[in-house]
């Protein structure tokens, strides 16, 4: 299924990018109107053409996909006619094995995905699921190989207006801010007004203690919390960049892309209430703690693109309190960016012992041109 959503995604892409330029784009299906969702990097594709690309959702509800982060994706022209894509912190070509070479062509009032391999060649669409006696398409679908009619699709800029990925606080404390988490696959900056964005630096048995970011850039893959100033995401907007950003060295909060528990596509991170915990308020103030089945996703796994605190010794109390806290974490986290390996802009890792096209990359948290 991985080389399969890839497909989808790739060629979705591929599709914006020949229409517009490189960028952050929502793709929309023309006929039912719903947007791709990567829930998943789990795909297959065999020699008879038979693919499964159900790691591409599809989803109808515009409120929705403008929250998860998962909808964002990254359009990259690599030479020619042929477009590499990235979303949830996965290099979607990779995940075909590097197989397909992905072409768009105008058509309908959009345009067509497809793309070869084998010598078999697959057109991408949206099911055309519908509910019963009626011909209104459910909210939600999947990617599958296209129809006459399902095949085409429409790229839409990240703009910040009507299209824009928010922040759906979890919380609100006493001094009026809405306070909420997530962790994306591609670096950003506080579009809104009023937003704040902190890490957790300590933690021991009782307390936690927040650090500010003060850097103009979150770094892609870093869990964060957000202080909004509205429990409306339309005014807690995030704007995806390709600038390349540091994590901090310690960094308590963790998280997933990923809470899928379906048939060949289960991805998921189970809650553990012993190591981890989860963000809230008690008595106006901020807190995490022990979560309730109702905390999250199918009552026990860890909803995708949130923060959470983890690996927490099991001596902590189930509510901790923002305070001082005093224990330093024994060995801390090095950053994503000090491994000596090589990023793109939009902070997808290169597997190793690949030699980088030409172009512009990140390497120890630095800018680097590979001519």
């Amino acid at each position: 299924m991985k080389k399969i959503f890839t497909l989808a995604c790739m060629t979705a892409f591929a599709l914006g990018a020949m229409a517009q330029s490189n960028g952050f784009y929502h793709i929309q299906n023309t006929l039912t109107k719903r947007y791709m969702i990567l829930v998943d990097n789990q795909g297959s594709a065999d020699t008879s053409g038979s693919v499964d690309m159900e790691a591409c959702n599809t989803c109808m509800d515009l409120d929705q996909v403008s929250v998860h982060p998962g909808s964002v994706f990254y359009i990259e022209n690599i030479s020619g006619t042929a477009y590499n894509v990235a979303a949830q912190g996965e290099n979607l070509a990779v995940l075909t094995g590097n197989k397909l070479q992905v072409q768009i062509t105008p058509g309908g009032d959009g345009y067509e995905l497809w793309g070869s391999y084998g010598g078999i060649t697959v057109f991408i669409g949206d099911a055309e699921k519908k509910k019963p006696r009626s011909e209104e398409y459910e909210t939600w679908s999947y990617i599958k190989e296209a129809g006459k009619e399902n095949r085409y699709w429409k790229f839409h800029a990240i703009d910040n207006s009507s299209h824009y990925i928010g922040i759906d606080p979890d919380c609100q404390t006493s001094d009026g801010s809405y306070w909420g988490t997530i962790k994306c696959g591609f670096s950003f900056k506080l579009h809104s007004s009023g937003m704040e964005a902190y890490y957790v630096e300590k933690v021991d048995n009782s307390n936690f203690e927040l650090k500010k970011w003060t850097n103009d850039v979150i770094p892609a893959s870093m869990p964060v919390i957000i202080k909004c100033s509205s429990n409306n995401p339309a005014k807690n907007i995030i704007k995806p960049v390709t600038d390349s950003a540091s994590e901090p060295g310690t960094n308590w909060l963790g998280g997933r892309y990923f809470d899928i528990d379906e048939p060949n596509h289960r991805n998921y991170l189970a809650y553990d209430a012993s190591s981890m915990r989860t963000l809230d308020s008690e008595d106006g103030k901020l807190v995490f703690k022990t979560a309730s089945s109702g905390d999250l996703t199918d009552g026990k796994y860890c909803v995708h693109n949130k923060a959470y605190l983890m690996d927490l010794p099991s001596s902590c109390a189930a509510t901790l309190y923002e305070g001082s806290a005093t224990a330093i974490k024994s060995i801390k986290q090095e950053s994503k960016f000090n491994d000596d390996a090589i990023y793109t802009l939009s902070g997808v890792r290169l597997q190793k012992g690949v030699t980088p096209r030409p172009g512009v990359y990140v390497q120890n948290g630095k800018k680097i041109v590979i001519k």
